[in-house]
């Protein structure tokens, strides 16, 4: 701290701007707390400055250059004459700025106070925070930590060298390369693959376990691979990244296949290995307080107390799954313990969604994970094929898939198909309501809509269905 720096008091710190940071610092404003938000970025953080908003509004871009094909097989002749890739990075831009204004509209009326820096602990009740040309101090009541996950770097993939990029500098790119060498198959690595495949890029994916998508089923990842070439040209499973050299202006991943080199160009290395939160954890000198970290994540209860009790932690910080929802829960969970209220993280299911194409969305227990936890199931599949909306739009790849215990309970869905992120919400709430099959088989959906196909799968789990066989 500067020497001769006055000291200024608050009910609340937040450190990180993201969406667990500022949906904590406005609930507690709401709540009548005394805020500062801290965040040495822009507000919005990496979900809507360099995540989740500018790469799904990509994703649709490049799904309507995709589906002129769809236009002209139903009459409707058309050509896509050229992509302004300029103009649609622009038109992203706009969507980014937009949504980082209403934010800031909104901490303004909440009285919510920003400033721009980087926070450092000095102990249990007050931080620094340092400017370019100033520090502040600051005391405070109680602190949120909210700083979020960076992207894994790999040894000989560093992101300070050549043509080596993370997600973060993928969504900036001025022009579609010819070629993108992506290191993960993970849902961030298959997304880069839907935005720029669909643009003309060919995109090569290098997976260091034996298939891409690990973590979502394998009947998911099949039925994508099977319906559309995006997935399956080009992926090299069972590889290991070690390093990049150049040539003629390219860069050649270097890898290892089961014993066998490999070397994979491109104008540009993504480097998609998943994300981190130790650099950001680091830089808070959490030593100067009683907050215990565990494996890179910050250590808290149900309510998002940390073990400091002063300090709370919501977001990336605290664990898995590193999802922009659960970090909204968890942040406005966090602000109304701070304001007195009875307030817990209690959710069970946190629905995940991947924006390929076709969508893959999932909540709660896959039929595997089920069966390792009970003996019979009942399980209901319905394919978009049999779905009048489907078909209206041509949209008929994937399916919907329930998992229900023996008398009805519902477990889990699975989705992959169009509008599969949307679908998911109702899965999620019957879950969280403890619903059985009967309760959404029996809840009349409008016709014809995509939601129709959840009950239609919970119908058929039941043998009740009118629509399959």
């Amino acid at each position: 701290m500067v020497v001769g720096d006055i000291a200024t008091g608050t009910d609340l710190v937040v450190i990180g701007a993201g969406p667990g940071g500022y949906s904590a610092a406005i609930r507690a404003a709401q709540e009548g707390q005394d805020v500062v938000l801290i965040d040495k970025e822009k507000i919005g953080g990496t979900c809507l400055n360099r995540g989740c908003i500018p790469a799904k509004a990509f994703i649709h871009a490049s799904k309507f250059h995709d589906d002129i094909q769809h236009w002209n097989r139903i009459g409707i002749k058309a050509e896509c004459e050229h992509i302004d890739f300029q103009e649609i990075k622009e038109w992203k831009d706009e969507i980014v700025e937009k949504l980082d204004s209403g934010v800031e509209r909104m901490l303004e009326h909440e009285n919510v106070e920003y400033k721009k820096g980087e926070a450092k602990f000095i102990d249990s009740n007050s931080i620094r925070v340092e400017e370019e040309h100033r520090t502040d101090k600051i005391e405070f009541e109680k602190a949120i930590i909210a700083t979020g996950s960076s992207p894994v770097e790999l040894s000989g993939l560093e992101f300070d060298r050549e043509k080596v990029i993370s997600s973060r500098e993928l969504l900036n790119l001025e022009e579609v390369p010819d070629e993108i060498v992506v290191v993960g198959g993970g849902y961030i690595g298959m997304e880069a693959v839907t935005k720029f495949s669909k643009f003309g890029a060919t995109v090569k994916v290098i997976e260091a376990r034996d298939r891409v998508l690990a973590n979502f089923d394998e009947e998911i990842v099949n039925q994508l691979q099977e319906v559309s070439d995006h997935y399956r040209d080009e992926i090299y499973t069972s590889a290991k990244a070690q390093g990049v050299r150049y040539e003629d202006d390219k860069a050649v991943l270097v890898a290892d296949q089961e014993g066998e080199k490999l070397e994979i160009e491109g104008d540009y290395i993504l480097v998609a290995a998943g994300r981190t939160t130790r650099p950001n954890l680091k830089s808070l000198e959490l030593d100067s307080t009683n907050v215990e970290v565990e494996n890179g994540f910050v250590q808290t209860d149900r309510q998002m107390r940390t073990t400091d009790e002063n300090i709370f932690a919501v977001g990336d910080v605290v664990g898995r799954p590193m999802l922009a929802h659960k970090a909204y829960r968890e942040g406005k969970v966090a602000a109304e313990v701070i304001s007195g209220k009875k307030s817990a993280f209690d959710n069970q299911y946190i629905p995940k969604a991947m924006y390929t194409d076709p969508e893959v969305a999932t909540v709660g227990l896959n039929a595997e994970k089920a069966r390792e936890e009970y003996e019979d199931l009942n399980i209901g599949r319905f394919p978009f094929t049999a779905s009048g909306r489907a078909l209206t739009t041509t949209k008929t790849d994937g399916f919907i898939r329930v998992v229900a215990r023996d008398d009805g309970k519902l477990l889990g869905a699975q989705i992959v198909g169009p509008r599969a992120s949307d679908m998911i919400a109702e899965a999620a709430l019957a879950l969280e309501m403890q619903a059985y099959l009967g309760d959404v088989a029996h809840t009349i959906h409008a016709h014809p809509t995509f939601p129709e196909a959840l009950s239609e799968a919970c119908e058929d789990a039941l043998d009740e269905s009118v629509h399959t066989y």
